[in-house]
C-alpha cells in the first residue's frame, strides 16, 4: 500500500521514459536507404509508436515498394538491437520520476510497442527492479492503440486500470491507455507534436510529480480534475 491513492504507474518506453527515437531515426533511415529511398517526415512521424511489422509496412507506402514485410521486420529489428546496445539515454527527467514513484511504494510497469528483444536490451542498462512488470509489442495479440498492452500490465499487477495513470507520448500509446480506462498523461518529446490531448493530460515530462498525479487521479474520481486539460 502506499499514501498516493495510485495503484499503479504505467510507463511507455520509447520517446517517454528514453530518447529512443533519435535511434530508431537512424535504422529507419538506413532501411530507408536499403529500400533505396528516403523517409518522409510525415511517414516518420506516423510511425511513433507503431508496432514493427505496422512500420515496415509504413516505409514500404512511403517509398513505394513491396519487398517481405518479415524479412524487413527483422532487419530492422536486428539493426536496432545493435544500436541500443550502444546506449539508451533516459529523457530528462524520467529516471528520477519513476525513481520518485517507486520509492512513494507504487508498483510500476512498462507498456511499450517493442518487441522483447530491444526492451531486455535496454533494461540491461538500468537498475534492477525498477519495473516489476513489461508488456512487449510481440507479447501481445493486438498492440497498441488496442487496450490490450495496458489491460495485461493492470492484471499482472492485480490492480484496476482505472486507478492506474499511464504516461505516455503516442498517440497509439495514449489511444490503447484511454481505452484501457487509465488515466492518461502525454509527455510529448516536442510541445504541439499530438494535435489535441485524445483525453489525454498533456504536460511537459519535467512538470510530472508524483504528487502532481495523484491529484489528477483524485480530480478525476470527484470529476474535477486538478490542474488543465487540454
Amino acid at each position: 500500500m502506499n499514501d498516493t491513492g495510485i495503484d499503479a504507474v504505467l510507463f511507455d518506453m520509447d520517446g517517454t521514459l528514453f530518447d529512443s527515437e533519435r535511434i530508431w531515426d537512424v535504422s529507419l533511415a538506413e532501411l530507408a536507404h536499403e529500400l533505396g529511398g528516403e523517409l518522409s517526415p510525415t511517414a516518420r512521424q506516423l510511425l511513433v509508436g507503431s508496432n514493427l511489422l505496422r512500420t515496415v509496412r509504413i516505409v514500404q507506402d512511403d517509398l513505394g515498394t513491396d519487398e517481405d514485410d518479415q524479412r524487413l521486420a527483422t532487419w530492422l529489428l536486428d539493426r536496432t538491437c545493435a544500436l541500443f546496445a550502444a546506449g539508451v539515454p533516459w529523457r530528462p527527467g524520467a529516471r528520477s520520476l519513476v525513481e520518485s514513484v517507486r520509492a512513494r511504494g507504487i508498483p510500476t510497469a512498462l507498456v511499450t510497442t517493442s518487441y522483447r528483444a530491444l526492451v531486455d536490451v535496454t533494461l540491461a542498462q538500468i537498475p534492477a527492479g525498477m519495473f516489476e512488470f513489461s508488456v512487449c509489442g510481440d507479447e501481445v495479440e493486438h498492440p497498441k492503440p488496442h487496450p490490450e498492452p495496458y489491460l495485461t500490465a493492470a492484471a499482472a499487477l492485480g490492480v484496476d486500470p482505472g486507478h492506474g495513470i499511464a504516461i505516455e507520448d503516442s498517440l497509439n500509446g495514449i489511444t490503447s491507455a484511454v481505452r484501457a480506462g487509465c488515466l492518461t498523461v502525454a509527455v510529448p518529446e516536442e510541445p504541439g507534436t499530438l494535435s489535441g490531448s485524445h483525453g489525454a493530460v498533456v504536460l511537459a515530462l519535467e512538470e510530472v510529480t508524483v504528487d502532481r498525479l495523484a491529484g489528477l487521479l483524485t480530480g478525476r474520481r470527484h470529476d474535477e480534475p486538478e490542474g488543465v486539460w487540454r
